[in-house]
């Protein structure tokens, strides 16, 4: 009896310690969590906020501040008022998110497709319709994410801005659908001319490839087309001023093989703009171009707005200079400075001066606020996409 009182004294003595430092490690580790994901909320609306509506910096300065002091709490180790400053921080920020998406993303993604939508389908490309059909379905899965967010538990912020991110997603490709279907649905002339363009372009980065087609008539590109290797080398060669060899002698690490092979590349692929097979050609120029979806766009708009602007034009009916900075932000870049970059130095840190009996009476009043059910749905999911509640349960 005595040896078993031993055994489960042992037993309970080791449950109490391990229950010690299990808490005091959930508190740390839920908080960085919890801080982490924080910053990944701040940083993705920065761009938002930085692109298309600058006025709203003081209420960002305001979002980030309160990070930054949740983030000193944390390095303090006192990680309540770390979560408290965190939660602070959802609060403003959910204000932030549902305008920026209702504002910018909503309204724009449907002002976008609706302007493009009657050249699309006069256009009568189905590829064009497909990718048009496309972006007003994305608009439509991108109101739900604002909708579902909106009828949320008002206290559950971190999910709302879960919601809210996935429908500025989801906005973003709408608007980038509808402008692949704009370019889609343009005349094979004009395709060879948004093609011409963008390769120029990379001929002005030092990239030599397709730069023996750029801005040919049509007969000299088909007797470019049918060059053998062995001419084409003869050409460079003789021609000491060319554009051609200057870029190939740029590049002073392109072995012989890969410039042969470059060569035959560009003939294949001369070869399907020729014949309009231009699925085919995107899929040998996408080895040569980074960025290919993003430099075909900009490429379109810049095309059609020197088109528009032309004598002897119809005259100037869409705006595409206006589409860039959607462009820019459809792929995470930003047409300016960033506003979070500027208010690193303009936050402070807040002392946490209170006495003890004020600090419990806060922590009880939180606990109030956001019932423990609440605070445990509140929290961001994990990289495994569960979420966990207050005994570690998924």
């Amino acid at each position: 009896m005595k040896k078993w009182n031993m055994s489960a004294a042992v037993i309970i003595i080791l449950v109490i310690l391990a229950g010690v430092d299990a808490s005091a490690f959930t508190d740390q580790a839920t908080t960085e969590r919890i801080l982490r994901e924080n910053r990944h909320f701040i940083n993705f609306i920065n761009v938002c906020v930085s692109n298309f509506d600058a006025a709203k910096r003081d209420l960002l300065k305001k979002v980030y501040s309160r990070h930054f002091n949740a983030d000193v709490a944390y390095l303090q180790s006192d990680y309540r008022r770390a979560y408290k400053s965190v939660y602070s921080s959802q609060k403003d920020m959910v204000v932030l998110y549902e305008d920026v998406l209702k504002s910018h993303y909503l309204e724009a993604s449907k002002n976008i497709l609706d302007q493009l939508a009657p050249d699309i389908i006069r256009s009568k490309n189905p590829r064009a319709r497909l990718y048009l059909t496309l972006g007003y379905r994305d608009r439509t899965v991108s109101w739900t994410h604002y909708t579902v967010a909106e009828a949320s538990n008002p206290r559950m912020y971190s999910y709302k801005l879960y919601k809210y991110e996935d429908g500025i997603k989801m906005g973003r490709r709408a608007k980038r659908y509808g402008f692949l279907a704009l370019f889609e649905s343009q005349d094979l002339s004009s395709k060879r001319k948004i093609y011409n363009h963008m390769m120029k372009r990379e001929k002005e980065k030092g990239r030599p490839f397709f730069n023996r087609f750029l801005d040919l008539k049509e007969d000299d590109y088909i007797n470019e087309v049918g060059k053998t290797y062995e001419e084409y080398e003869k050409s460079v060669s003789a021609d000491s001023s060319s554009d051609t060899k200057k870029a190939v002698e740029g590049k002073p690490y392109e072995k012989k093989i890969e410039r042969r092979v470059r060569f035959r590349n560009e003939k294949r692929t001369a070869r399907y703009i020729l014949n309009a097979e231009f699925d085919k050609a995107e899929d040998i120029m996408r080895k040569y171009i980074d960025d290919f979806n993003f430099k075909l766009i900009l490429s379109t708009f810049e095309f059609l707005d020197t088109a528009a602007t032309a004598p002897g034009s119809s005259g100037k009916k869409i705006d595409y200079a206006s589409f860039k900075v959607h462009l820019y932000d459809n792929y995470l870049r930003l047409t300016g400075s960033s506003i979070l970059d500027g208010l690193y130095r303009d936050v402070k840190v807040d002392d946490d001066i209170r006495s003890t009996d004020e600090k419990k009476s806060d922590d009880e009043g939180l606990r109030k606020e956001t019932p423990l059910k609440d605070r445990d749905a509140d929290l961001p999911a994990d990289k495994g996409g569960e979420k966990t509640d207050s005994t570690g349960k998924k």
